[in-house]
This record gives structure tokens, C-alpha cells and sequence, in this order.
């Protein structure tokens, strides 16, 4: 049973935005730019989302992404556990990719299914999906 209370905040930014490192609030903070292929890359998933199931698809069966997936999961609940009354905490993590439109979004509500099916409640605000794609991104 999923409990109402919110207990994890999840933001996903783009970092080639301009006002983007400032939205990173306090808490746990993943870039994944770099790290995994990129499908702004693939003209066919360039403009679509990481809710999107085929750019998901292909965010999440990149190799290493379910281990970061996990990685991020268990640092959010872990971070949630060290304080004694958990219920009044809002753990915040920020998952960051270059456009904020594919890897982060398609992490971000991995990491949420993860979470809820422990029971935490877990809320998920995308900040850049539906800006304009960046054109240019080296990775």
C-alpha cells in the first residue's frame, strides 16, 4: 500500500538550459549526461520524451542504466531511513541529463516506480520536457 504523504520530490532539468543549475534544490543530485548514449542522437526519438515508451525502451536497456536506476532509489530511501520521524521529510533528488527531455525523464520515473512499490510516495515534476529541443549536445 502506497502511503498519500509525499516522501520524495524527483525534478529532472536539462543542464544546457541557462537558469537549469539553479533549480537544483538541496538533496541527491545525478547527471547522466555523458554517462549513457543519448537518443537525441536518433533523429526518429529527437523530438519525442523519455515518456515516450520507445525512447524509455531505449534509455533504460542502455547498459548501466537499471544499476543507476537502483543506485538512485536506494540513496533517496536511504537518505529517508537516517532521520527519526521520516514522515515529515521530503527527500529531493535532482536527476539531470543535457536536454531534460529523454534520459532524465525516462530515469526519473523509473526511480519512481522503484520507490513506490517500497510504499514511499513519490512525486515527479519534469522541468525542461516540453522546451524546446537543443539542438546541439555533444553527448
Amino acid at each position: 500500500m502506497t502511503d498519500a504523504l509525499i516522501q520524495v520530490g524527483i525534478e529532472t532539468i536539462g543542464t544546457l538550459h541557462p537558469e537549469a543549475l539553479g533549480l537544483i534544490r538541496d538533496g541527491l543530485y545525478f547527471d547522466l549526461g555523458g554517462q549513457f548514449r543519448n537518443p537525441h542522437h536518433d533523429p526518429a526519438m529527437r523530438y519525442r520524451t523519455g515518456l515516450d515508451p520507445e525512447v524509455r525502451e531505449h534509455v533504460l536497456t542502455t547498459p548501466g542504466v537499471m544499476p543507476m536506476v537502483e543506485r538512485i532509489a536506494e540513496s533517496a530511501k536511504a537518505v529517508h531511513r537516517a532521520y527519526a520521524d521520516p514522515r515529515h521529510l521530503l527527500v529531493n533528488v535532482t536527476i539531470a541529463c543535457r536536454g531534460g527531455r529523454h534520459r532524465s525523464v525516462a530515469v526519473a520515473e523509473a526511480v519512481a516506480a522503484y520507490l513506490r512499490t517500497d510504499g514511499i510516495g513519490v512525486e515527479v515534476h519534469h522541468r525542461h520536457i516540453d522546451r524546446p529541443v537543443i539542438e546541439n549536445q555533444a553527448d
